[in-house]
């Protein structure tokens, strides 16, 4: 039948569709329900609203249709009715709904049409949406659920006045009416009333107990009743518990309900976890019991009476465990009381295999069975495992391993993994379950292990080499986070090291670096633990099933990064079944059934393939190359065999890991041995040059075999590297560098990988001129780019090339010319990330090409820098080049530009380093000589200009040393009692002169600093310069140190003086670390509180340098001086000790983190508001409240902000999160602090977030519901504006990253009944209720904000 619609129907149209709704022929019937929805779809919204008697036909005929004899005319009718109703006029709704509720069928054998009917009608009305106030509509919608739909449920008089039999008859119970009935709490539970909410549920506890029930029904008053709970008041929870606690109390307990009722309990846990967590302390027992030791062997003994293990014990084991892991997860808090038990209970039925071992206990297997289990286990699974109906345990068993990895992923940082109770007792348990002949319960195991793994390195700082050298790269900077101290002394030797220190952590360059394993704790126990991993995996991977041998090795790669290596002893077991599992025909006979025989749709031949070249990278990373090299012949093959993989994702993991093997083959790794293997590095070069070079293959293939060949040239220079490689296959390698990095596609990577071997290029490299001057001109181009990354590895690469030895005399004239051009507009542009490395560029340049580079631009550009240079790594760059600008005859006419048209306009103390520098460099070239500054110094009245001619003279008394003839007197002339500034320039000009010359200087200061007065604050400030030099350059002040010791102790009882004398203790300390730390331990006990807070200030002072040898000695002593700092009684001293903390977390975490369960509790404390510390003032009429603890407070949150950056793995986030919560409603500062940590566990973990949702909920409401005085002054109303602007841009940030998850308001149509009982929809409701408030309220404040932050809601979105 073919019918022609109107693009805009009419109700005539409708009428016109009815009659052949009743026709004989389904075909027709069908067809006409078909247009009838079409036309729905296409009319307007209101087109049947004003036509009640059309409107009512079209619903009686669709009604009638749901009896039609034909099951498709049926779904076509269910498929029109959500459109129908949102045409019809809300009128028409409640007898729409009264007439399918009560409809009998007569021609249908499916007694489930009426009830997807009714929700088919239920998804379709209106919904009321968080944060929006309901609308007419949806409160008509809500009136007629009220009204006809809950009374239908329930059996009670509707509207009409119709008694009928209820939906959900206790009778006859049917699963249908319980979808109904979710769909309702789904899309109207917030708009219920009590006692609709109340009688529901009272409805559907009588339907669970019901015997007559099957399992579905009950599984689905099981959803119901966790979808309810979210709408039960306190009162009817607590006697809903209470019923629970009575019913699992009864004794013998019916195995069948008391299933149902633990299944109920999980369910809740997850639904509602904030409400549900305070009655735990009386439900988690009796889970607990179900699962205890008693009820276990009670069972074994009837099974070993010939028994057998009946069906209903295991399913009441299952959901005991599985209601288990939902306490654990959704309340960790709550479940802390219950850890030892639920362990114990977990691990008990790991081990529940009754049918195959009734006693796991006595440790009966000896090696032989073992072998002889694991060859069965192959046979076994490879038949297909058990049936569940011969043997049901297995699912208590993976329900047991699941619940430890809940254990494992809630409790371990800075909890049970520290006190030692996972490796003690979990981890033994994991292991001894490796045989698991079930592939879903060991694929469980092998999971929970590698997560304990991976937490234990979670945190880890590695710091030493592992291969028997001294360092590959002595010049290198060490790898860490530590920010180095400003040092201004630049020179010949300043510039040797910028040239040949090359931070190559991003190269992939250095010796595989491993952490010392600690004698105990985590690290210790999982190397004991490591023989006892490794005997049950080897013979695992030798199975057949692809599941199980990609979990085992990626069990062992874990192992393998936690330790930084580890597995050297057990190579011999390992190396061969992890090359095989990287070779294609590894698993050509493997049959496909068998990859998904164990439940595991992820694990593939392909993932396996990927997952084996993974580890064998990691573990040539992570292990000497002695170790090694007995099996890079069986390695290489593997690699070389997937490398011309079609699939792109294998072939570009066999690059990367062929360039972890290149690492491991030659120099300076293998310096002895590297000749052995040069047949294996040129298969690997054929390998990496031919996917380099290949148009076909995939950009990232192409990209990271380019980096490959990057690192291969760096490692084949030099007099143990060269013969490596031949001289025409080098060639080729640089030939196609440079074409790749002609190519847009290529460039970022063939830069990147230049940049790697000109970092590593020693003099005897042979580089071919032309081809040095085309990458040049190349690499200088892309400094004009846009991408800041291509511009950032550009000009990195131009540093590495032109300071290599092996480059030197090998530019032209004009190749200069344009590279200077283009830097110079780097250098125009104060670009931070470009202008370090550009201006060491120029200063190599300047030494071999003066007169080219100091170009007029370049001079001018110089000239507009030097103002706008701050302190640090910049002008470090900025006085390498006016030292070789000097040295080459230029300081001429730089000096005459910054002195005309740079003079005082910048920083006096920065542009008189510059000035000076150039100055000392220049010689009798610079045009002016030093007694020109004196001589300004003694006749100009101008403040600035006679700073800038101190600095000069102080930066000039600094470089020259013994040479500088200019007295001490000169500076002190300038002193004055006010501190103005000229004052402090002469100090620290001072200072700076007599870091130069000591043994002049310094004895003049101390005799000077023996005379009270204003003046000792200054030359406190000189003793800073001079031990912040000496600490630098390693001068020696041996046989000042002690009067220098006393003379800062006399001078620190000044207020004035304090902070100076601490940064001054700092200083001796780091300079002799052997004599005066046990001094600073000693003022750290000291009788005086002044003397203690000056302790504790010199031990922050000494914690952003870096020192290895000062690090050796700190390592030992700083966790016992914050121990003792912390526990001071006085509270300014804990203030200072809880700000050297956060120091030591942002400069030095690798020195607390395996301590820092000591130093934990002293943090937790003083987050607490103290009631003792807080007084109330009077001040005239009004009274103030005063907290003194409130500073201290503020340190101790701010070290907790610090600790989350760099020790999160080691903080245990229960106790974190409730310390952030109670910050939410304390002060300003401290909700600020609080507000930026949630913004961050967003990201960092967004589960335990959503669990806080509620109690986050609490403290933004008390914030945005703070109301001002109406005298408040305006710096109140703008940090209350701030505050609330801060809450709500959080509000929004969770609301869009996490309310799919914690709201009931994306589950779509076809999400059914089950989508909403998933446990997530629907909870949080104290959260619900502030985002409808804050939306409904704050909606014009919320716009602002979202027009603010778009950025980071769009990321926050995605």
């Amino acid at each position: 039948m073919a019918t022609n619609l109107t693009a805009n129907p009419s109700p005539q149209t409708v009428m016109h569709l009815l009659s052949k709704i009743t026709d004989p022929d389904p075909d027709f019937r069908f067809m006409a329900l078909s247009d009838l929805l079409t036309v729905f779809n296409a009319a307007k919204p209101d087109f049947l609203n004003h036509d009640y008697n059309t409107a009512a036909r079209t619903v009686d005929h669709v009604a009638r249709a749901l009896d039609d004899q034909n099951g498709e005319v049926q779904n076509q009718a269910i498929k029109c009715l959500g459109p129908l109703v949102k045409k019809v006029t809300p009128a028409l709704v409640g007898p729409m709904m009264e007439k399918l509720s009560s409809l009998k069928l007569k021609n249908s054998v499916d007694n489930s049409i009426p009830s997807m009917a009714i929700r088919a009608v239920v998804e379709a009305l209106p919904r009321p949406q968080p944060g929006l106030v309901p609308t007419k509509d949806i409160n008509e919608a809500v009136s007629n659920i009220s009204k006809v739909l809950i009374p239908r449920l329930l059996g009670r008089a509707t509207q009409a006045g119709k008694e009928l039999p209820p939906l959900l008859d206790s009778e006859d119970p049917n699963s249908d009416s319980v979808d109904v009935l979710i769909e309702v709490v789904r899309c109207f539970g917030p708009m219920l009333q009590s006692f609709e909410i109340e009688a529901l549920h009272n409805a559907v506890i009588v339907v669970l107990e019901n015997d007559k029930g099957g399992s579905v029904v009950k599984k689905r008053a099981v959803v119901a009743i966790s979808m309810l709970a979210h709408y039960l008041s306190d009162d009817v929870l607590a006697a809903f518990v209470k019923r629970i606690v009575g019913v699992l109390n009864n004794s013998p307990p019916n195995a069948a309900i008391r299933r149902l009722y633990i299944t109920v309990l999980g369910s809740m846990a997850r639904s509602i976890p904030y409400r549900f967590g305070c009655h735990l302390s009386e439900l988690a027992p009796l889970v607990l019991r179900a699962l205890s030791e008693e009820e276990l062997q009670a069972q074994l003994e009837e099974i070993s009476e010939g028994g057998g293990a009946p069906l209903e014990f295991n399913e009441v084991r299952e959901a005991a465990l599985v209601a288990l892991e939902a306490f654990l997860s959704s309340c960790p808090t709550q479940m802390i009381p219950f850890t030892n038990e639920a362990i114990y209970s977990c691990i008990r039925y790991l081990k529940f295999d009754p049918n195959y071992a009734l006693d796991e206990d006595d440790e009966m297997e000896d090696e032989e069975e073992e072998e002889d289990e694991f060859d069965d286990d192959d046979e076994f699974e490879a038949a297909g495992g058990f049936d569940d109906d011969d043997d049901a345990s297995w699912k208590v068993r993976r329900c047991a391993a699941k619940g430890l990895y809940t254990i494992i992923s809630t409790r371990s940082s800075g909890d049970l993994l520290d006190s030692g109770v996972l490796y003690g007792t979990v981890a033994p348990a994991l292991v001894k379950r490796f045989g698991e002949r079930e592939e879903n319960v060991r694929l469980e195991v092998l999971s929970a292990m590698a997560l304990l793994v991976r937490k234990t390195g979670e945190g880890m700082i590695p710091d030493f080499s592992l291969d028997n050298a001294q360092g590959e790269y002595p010049s290198q900077p060490p790898l860490t986070r530590k920010r180095r101290r400003q040092s201004s002394v630049a020179g010949t030797s300043a510039f040797a090291l910028a040239t040949t220190s090359s931070n190559l952590s991003g190269t992939g360059l250095t010796s595989p670096t491993f952490e010392k394993v600690p004698p105990t704790g985590p690290r210790a126990e999982l190397a004991s633990l490591t023989p006892e991993i490794i005997k049950p995996l080897t013979k695992l991977l030798g199975g057949k099933l692809i599941p199980t041998k990609q979990a085992c090795i990626s069990l062992l790669d874990d192992l393998v990064c936690v330790q930084r290596g580890g597995l050297d002893s057990y190579f011999d077991q390992l190396i061969e079944p992890v090359a095989e599992a990287i070779k294609p025909s590894s698993v050509a006979s493997t049959s496909a059934s068998l990859s998904s025989a164990g439940g595991s749709a992820s694990a593939t031949a392909t993932t396996l393939r990927i997952a084996a070249l993974r580890l064998t990278s990691d573990i040539a990373k992570n292990h000497s190359s002695a170790v090694l090299q007995p099996y890079l012949s069986k390695i290489v093959a593997g690699v070389v065999s997937v490398a011309h993989d079609r699939f792109y994702k294998i072939s570009g993991e066999a690059i990367q890991t062929a360039e972890e093997v290149i690492k491991a083959i030659t120099p300076p790794r293998a310096r002895l041995t590297a000749q052995k293997f040069k047949g294996e590095l040129q298969k690997l070069y054929e390998v990496v040059i031919n996917r380099a070079t290949a148009n076909d293959a995939d950009a990232e293939v192409r990209g990271k075999a380019i980096h490959a060949l990057g690192t291969l040239l760096a490692r084949t220079t030099g007099p143990e590297g060269s013969n490596l490689l031949s001289d025409d296959k080098r060639k080729a390698s640089f030939v196609c560098l440079l074409e790749r990095l002609k190519n847009e596609t290529t460039r970022l990577a063939a830069v990147r990988a230049i940049d790697t071997a000109a970092a590593m290029s020693l003099h005897t490299a042979q580089f071919d001129p032309q081809w040095i001057r085309q990458v040049v001109l190349e690499l200088a181009a892309q400094l004009r780019k846009s991408n800041r990354a291509l511009r950032g590895s550009s000009i990195m690469a131009l540093k590495h090339l032109i300071l290599s030895p092996a480059t030197r005399g090998t530019l032209d004239t004009a190749t200069v010319q344009d590279l200077v051009s283009s830097l110079v507009p780097v250098v125009t542009n104060n670009d931070a990330q470009l202008l370090g490395p550009g201006l060491l560029v120029l200063a190599r340049l300047v030494q071999e090409f003066p007169d080219t580079v100091m170009t007029t631009q370049l001079i001018h550009s110089l000239c507009g820098l030097v103002p706008a240079t701050a302190p640090g790594t910049v002008l470090d760059s900025l006085l390498v080049f006016v030292t070789q600008a000097g040295q080459a005859g230029q300081g001429k006419p730089l000096m005459g530009a910054f002195l005309q048209d740079v003079g005082t306009a910048g920083d006096p103390s920065v542009v008189g380093k510059v000035i000076g520098t150039l100055l000392v460099a220049s010689g009798d070239s610079a045009g002016v000589t030093l007694d020109s500054f004196v001589h300004e110094l003694s006749v100009s009245g101008d403040h600035v200009r006679s700073s800038l001619a101190l600095a000069v003279i102080g930066e000039a008394g600094l470089r020259l040393g013994t040479n500088f003839t200019i007295p001490p007197t000169l500076f002190l002339q300038q002193f004055s009692n006010e501190y103005d500034k000229v004052s402090v320039s002469a100090a620290v000009a001072l200072g700076r002169a007599g870091a130069g010359n000591i043994p002049v200087y310094l004895p003049i200061i101390l005799q000077a600093m023996q005379k009270k007065g204003g003046t000792q604050y200054l030359l406190l400030q000189s003793i800073k310069e001079i031990l912040q030099q000496a600490a630098i350059s390693s001068a020696n002040i041996g046989q000042f140190s002690n009067p220098i010791w006393e003379q800062i102790l006399a001078a620190s009882d000044t207020e004035d003086n304090k902070a100076v004398c601490a940064e001054c203790i700092g200083r001796m300390v780091i300079i002799d670390p052997k004599t005066y730390m046990p001094k600073l331990e000693s003022l750290l006990r000291n009788q005086s509180p002044m003397l203690r807070a000056i302790a504790v200030q010199a031990l922050r002072y000494t914690l952003p340098d870096d020192n290895e040898a000062f690090d050796a000695y700190l390592r030992n002593s700083l966790v016992n001086m914050l121990k003792t700092a912390l526990s001071d009684p006085e509270m300014d001293i804990r203030r200072h000790a809880m700000s050297t903390l956060t120091s030591a977390a942002n400069n030095k975490p690798e020195l607390i983190l395996v301590n820092l369960n000591q130093l934990m509790p002293f943090v937790m404390d003083e987050t607490v508001v103290k009631p003792q510390l807080i007084r109330e003032v009077q001040m005239g009429p009004f009274k103030h409240i005063i907290d003194d603890g409130l500073e201290v407070r503020k340190a101790a949150y701010e070290t907790l902000y610090a600790l989350m950056e760099t020790a999160f793995t080691r903080v245990s986030i229960i106790d974190l999160y409730e310390r952030i919560v109670a910050g939410l409603s304390d002060d300003n500062d401290i909700r600020a602090l609080c507000n930026l940590m949630v913004s961050k566990l967003v990201y960092i973990d967004p589960g335990e977030t959503i669990r806080r949702l509620d109690s986050i909920a609490v403290g933004f409401r008390k914030t945005l519901s703070h109301k001002l005085k109406d005298n408040a002054v305006k710096q109140e109303i703008e940090k209350q504006d701030e505050a609330n602007k801060s809450v709500l841009r959080l509000t929004l940030l969770l609301g869009d990253k996490l309310n799919k998850s914690a709201l009931n308001t994306t589950s779509g149509a076809g999400a059914g009944a089950g989508a909403a009982a998933t446990g997530a929809a629907g909870a949080n409701q104290v959260w619900t209720s502030y985002w409808e408030w804050v939306n409904r309220d704050f909606a014009t404040q919320l716009r602002s904000v979202r027009e603010e932050t778009k950025d980071v809601s769009a990321f926050g979105t995605a």
